[in-house]
């Protein structure tokens, strides 16, 4: 059985090895998620900006969730982000 931190650390290695783009990891209190720099702006949803680049969310614990789509119970506010270089 894996948790959120497990899947959050395998996507972005996936992401970054397979297809070379940037991520984060999204740390909110209790929760782990992933976010990717796709390029450009066509992917929608919810998104973090750092330097100047848009992130979106790609959260691999939610169920049948496309990219974009935050967890609902998590404090948005309270995220805190790790840039993986």
């Amino acid at each position: 059985m894996c948790d959120c931190e497990d899947r959050a650390i395998l996507l972005t290695k996936l992401v970054r090895d397979i297809l070379g783009l940037d991520c984060l990891l999204v740390y909110y209190p209790g929760h782990l998620a992933t976010a990717i720099n796709f390029g450009d702006e066509s992917v929608k949803g919810d998104y973090i900006e750092l330097n100047g680049r848009r992130f979106v969310i790609a959260d691999p614990t939610i169920d049948y969730a496309p990219v974009g789509v935050s967890m609902s119970i998590v404090d948005k506010d309270a995220a805190k982000v790790l840039l993986l270089e």
